[in-house]
């Protein structure tokens, strides 16, 4: 038997709305759960709706996500712009000087070289792959808050001790990415200019309920000093 033809008005159509801004899917979600507290709704078109409904509270959720990736993005940009040029530099000084002590032969001066390309090598991957949407930790802090925490709050103190400690378990997390073969993308890729992938970022530490706040990167080099 042929299906009686929908009557009109009686589905919602979502196309239009899914892949558009925040406006057009909370107005349309709002058009469906109007629709939806109507008792006179078919069982069929009740759960069209409703699964559309679904939808688009996904796709609502992940605009916002994307929105506040844009956002965070856009407020960390020139401190992350900074600080991979002074890790990129750091990674550039510590490979040649790597390179010279090798053809040179002197192999305790090598291993200590070795160990400072390691560093960079994480300030690197840290820098690159640090999640957009997130609060950015800024790798290379400046001293004034700690110079002076005779005059901070202990709010503010406690602040401070937890950005530490997140951006010593998220450098911990580049190391064990690098020893373990895992980073999407090779540091001679890197030094050479090419765009590499930073899409495989590993999910960081929260940061949430970090309040410190983080001071623009020192461009001032004293690692190599």
């Amino acid at each position: 038997m042929p299906k009686a033809p929908r009557k009109r008005g009686a589905s919602i159509e979502v196309s239009a709305a899914m892949g558009g801004g925040n406006a057009k899917i909370k107005k349309k979600i709002r058009d469906i759960e109007r629709l939806l507290r109507k008792d006179t709704l078919g069982a069929d078109i009740r759960l069209e709706n409703e699964r559309a409904l679904k939808a688009l509270r996904v796709e609502l959720e992940e605009a916002q996500s994307r929105l506040k990736e844009r956002k965070t993005a856009k407020k960390y940009h020139m401190v992350r712009f900074f600080e991979k040029k002074k890790a990129l530099r750091k990674l550039k000084q510590a490979t040649k000087e790597v390179k010279r002590l090798e053809e040179e032969g002197d192999k305790k001066a090598i291993k200590k070289a070795r160990r400072v390309l390691k560093h960079a090598q994480i300030d690197t991957a840290y820098v690159l792959l640090f999640p957009k949407s997130q609060k950015y930790l800024s790798l290379y802090p400046n001293d004034h808050e700690t110079n002076n925490e005779a005059n901070l709050t202990a709010k503010a103190k406690k602040g401070i001790q937890e950005t530490e400690e997140a951006r010593r378990n998220r450098r911990k997390e580049m190391e064990k990415l690098i020893d373990e073969d895992q980073l999407p993308f090779t540091f001679e890729d890197v030094l050479a200019g090419k765009e590499v992938d930073t899409t495989l970022a590993p999910a960081a530490t929260p940061l949430a309920e970090i309040d410190a706040a983080e001071d623009n990167a020192d461009d001032e080099d004293d690692f190599f000093e």
